[in-house]
């Protein structure tokens, strides 16, 4: 539409709300696309920076940009939450420096008395726990480069930013954990097991570049003994197993030892 139409994307979204309602309204169903990653939709927003040499409003992306702004409202809550992610100040229109973001870290440790969280950041923080994700592929990396260790989490795949290894670094699972996982992934057909979610092995992939992930519903933690020896016969059997996406393991993470409401 915006390449050849008499108007662009942009005018449907606002007298309809978005461009699949305007579809809808014009009795057509839209044409289903592959899952828009985060990644692509901040990708987009830097090179619209670079391109106009500030940060883009939302108006620039409908005029200029490869997805619609109600995507990116869709996948991060808010144009300025978007914004945020890749890395801009949309208040003032320019990308937060490293310096800012760590300054952030260090009033947070000053008020709660100890490294915060990612959610801690998320509640009480300037920005949001995603500039940090992006700028240091991980809340623990950018912990780390404010000059603290970061506040304890479960290791390997009970850990929200694991991603898979090779099979000889499994046995830190113990020595059952490929068969297991594998067993998972075939009793949940290689599918996300997160309600409304529809992420499958094959597409996972494709968008992620690394198959889904199997999760522990309760920690490994939770099968130690004292000395802190992991009862991996017990950990990783399959019905304390359970398939999930990259985007939703995190809430998996929340919810342990509990278990989500599954298909």
């Amino acid at each position: 539409m915006d390449t050849v139409g008499a108007y662009s994307a942009g005018t449907y979204e606002n007298r309809f709300g978005s461009w699949t309602e305007a579809l809808q309204s014009a009795g057509y169903e839209p044409v289903k696309q592959h899952r828009i990653s985060e990644d692509a939709i901040l990708d987009e927003i830097s090179r619209l920076a670079t391109e106009t040499g500030t940060p883009p409003t939302a108006s620039e992306m409908r005029s200029k940009g490869k997805f619609t702004v109600t995507i990116a409202q869709d996948r991060f809550g808010s144009w300025n939450e978007a914004l945020e992610a890749a890395g801009y100040d949309p208040h003032k229109r320019h990308r937060i420096t490293d310096e800012a973001l760590l300054e952030e870290i260090h009033r947070l440790v000053d008020e709660l008395g100890k490294a915060p969280t990612a959610q801690e950041m998320n509640d009480h923080g300037e920005f949001s726990r995603r500039p940090y994700f992006n700028r240091w592929e991980g809340w623990q990396a950018a912990i780390r480069a404010a000059g603290y260790e970061p506040v304890g989490r479960p290791s390997g795949p009970d850990n929200y930013n694991w991603k898979e290894q090779p099979a000889h670094e499994w046995r830190e699972y113990g020595d059952n954990w490929e068969e297991q996982r594998q067993k998972a992934l075939e009793r949940d057909n290689y599918t996300c097991q997160t309600p409304d979610c529809e992420w499958t092995q094959e597409a996972h992939r494709e968008e992620f570049t690394r198959g889904l992930h199997v999760h522990h519903i309760r920690p490994l933690s939770a099968f130690g003994d004292v000395e802190n020896e992991v009862n991996f016969e017990r950990a990783n059997r399959l019905d304390n197993l359970i398939t999930v996406c990259v985007e939703h393991h995190h809430l998996w993470e929340r919810a342990s030892p509990l278990r989500l409401d599954t298909r």
